[in-house]
Parts: C-alpha cells; structure tokens; sequence
C-alpha cells in the first residue's frame, strides 16, 4: 500500500521535470481580467461570464477589474505595463487596437505592447429608425434619403466613435446626405431617437432590438455578413445593395506582449473550450453576437484586418484627436 504514496510522489517530480527550468505551472495565483468600460455593459458581462468558467478550470480565482476611460486607453495601459506572465488579461473592443491608433495622436501604450489570446465575440450593427421613416428597409431608405437631401438625420456618439465610423461607411456607400447628430451617451441619442428628434442610429442588436420588437423603432439594415439568427427578417446591406456596408465590433482577450506563447496557448484552448459550450453560445446569440473558435495568430489577423478596414473609413477624413 505504501506504494501508492510513492508513486504520486514520482509523478509530481516528473511534472516538474517537464517544466521549463525555473518555470511554475500557470496559472499559480488569482488572474485579473481588466475590462477598460464601466460594469454592465456586454463588455463587462463577457468578461464575468468568461471569467467564472475561466476560474473552474484553471482552479484558480479570476477577478474582473473595471478601468474606464480614455476611449480604452487607461485599462489597456494598465495591461500593456503589466507582469507579462499571463496573470493580467484585457478584455480589449475594436476600439482598443483597431480604431484608437488611427484616431489619436498620442497614446500611453504602443499596439505592440498586447498580444492576441483569444477572440471571445463579435457583433454587427443594426440600423434602425424611428416609425415615422418612410422607408422599410435599406433600399428604401436610400431611396428617399437621395430625393430628400439633408432631411434625415443619425444619432452618433461623438467623433471618432464606432456609431461615427459607421455612419461615414454607410454614407459613402449609399451616396446620401443624412448629417450626424453628436450626443455624449447613448441614453441622450435613445431618448432623442424614440421621440423623433432624430430618425436614424446604427445601434447594437443587443439595445436596438427589444425597441424594435416593442414596436418603438424599425430595423432597417444588419451590418453583418449574413442575416442573424436572432433577427432573420433583418436583412444585411450585403443583400441590399450595399456590400461595402459590414462591420463588426470585436471583443477579445489580450496579454502583454513578452507573455510565454505556452501561456497564451493555455488560455487560448481553455477561453476556446468555454466558446463551444451551449449556454454560452445562447448567451451570445441571445446578444446577437458570435464566437469564431480563433487561434491566438488568426486572432491576430482579424484584428489586423478590422485595422484595414477602418483605415480606409478613418484617412479619408482625417480625423485626429488628442
């Protein structure tokens, strides 16, 4: 019997033998998940619902930490500055790599400082309205947005927001003349949209379509490759004649960039194990997100890609902020 004792006992140094020298299995204390928004919002319930399954299975506590400002910026610098040992994660948006090194000057960190881990969601935009539009779907609405220039107008979220780029792609796609409107929260432009004041807003799905469903607003177009489940009667600007109309704001997590690639890949496989699970994929669903299962490197290409594409909205314009 004495055997047994033994035999464990030579299983754990062989573990360790296997360890690069001066190594420690990871992870060895609590991980940190820094989302640079406030809590509440579906960056900060990805982060949590992550992060609960995250703690299962590596067997240690995860903590979400909320650091908002700066368009992103205070939260991932706090992560780029971090130990590069895998214990200090971001929760990072498209505005974090994709859209803040094209807008600003300055920033405290350069795109190099974080490495990709792993894709945890990407959602599209809907374009709604309010009832009194007299246009039903995209189509429509190009059509009467060019016969009445300057008639309409979009609520945005000040310059260089994602409501901002998206309204300039669309604009320069359909040819119209639809002014933004700037508001400084989403609660202002919402509260602006339903009572009239202005008739249009690229929105998420996830706020947009309860409103819709609540006979409050109309949807008009998805900024999505392809038609949603969650709201198959939408159609895409693909399908309506505008096939340079697809964006996406991404969520994913990241690292500092000297973190081991074992690590990465550790949390890669397991954020990857979580994705594939059913009640996490009717989460997303249900917020009108998806989930592509991405390696750490094609994680990297997306962002890259979305980077491309942005830049194409964003030179044009020359916007440059401080």
């Amino acid at each position: 019997m004495r055997l047994i004792p033994r035999l464990r006992t030579l299983l754990a140094a062989s573990a360790c033998l296997l360890l690069p020298l001066g190594a420690q299995a990871y992870p060895d204390r609590p991980i940190r998940i820094v989302v640079p928004y406030a809590p509440g919002g579906f960056t900060d319930i990805l982060a949590r619902t992550l992060g609960t399954r995250l703690s299962e299975r590596l067997g240690q506590p995860v903590v979400v930490e909320n650091k908002p400002g700066a368009s992103t910026m205070l939260g991932a610098d706090m992560v780029a500055k971090a130990a590069p040992d895998g214990h200090t994660l971001l929760m990072a948006t498209t505005s974090t790599l994709s859209t803040n090194p094209l807008l600003f000057r300055k920033m405290p960190f350069r795109s190099s400082d974080l490495t990709a881990v792993a894709l945890t969601g990407q959602t599209p935009f809907m374009l709604v309205a309010h009832p009194s539009v007299a246009a039903s779907d995209v189509r429509g609405l190009v059509a009467w947005a060019r016969a009445h220039p300057g008639k309409l107008n979009l609520a945005m979220l000040g310059v260089g927001s994602s409501t901002h780029l998206v309204d300039e792609m669309f604009r320069a796609a359909a040819q119209v003349n639809i002014p933004d409107v700037a508001y400084k929260g989403s609660g202002p432009a919402t509260a602006d949209l339903l009572a009239g004041h202005v008739q249009l807003s690229f929105d998420a799905v996830a706020t947009a379509l309860p409103r819709v469903r609540a006979g409050q607003l109309k949807a008009l177009g998805m900024t999505s490759d392809t038609r949603l489940p969650l709201a198959p009667e939408v159609a895409t600007f693909k399908e309506s004649g505008l096939p340079q109309v697809v964006a996406y704001s991404w969520y994913g997590l990241m690292a500092p960039a000297a973190t081991p690639p074992a690590v990465i890949g550790q949390i890669n496989r397991v954020v990857n194990e979580i994705l594939r699970l059913p009640e996490v994929q009717s989460q997303l669903e249900a917020s009108g997100a998806s989930a592509p299962l991405l390696s750490p490197k094609q994680f990297a290409e997306l962002i890259d890609e979305h980077t491309r594409i942005w830049a194409r909205v964003i030179q044009p314009l020359n916007i440059q902020l401080d």
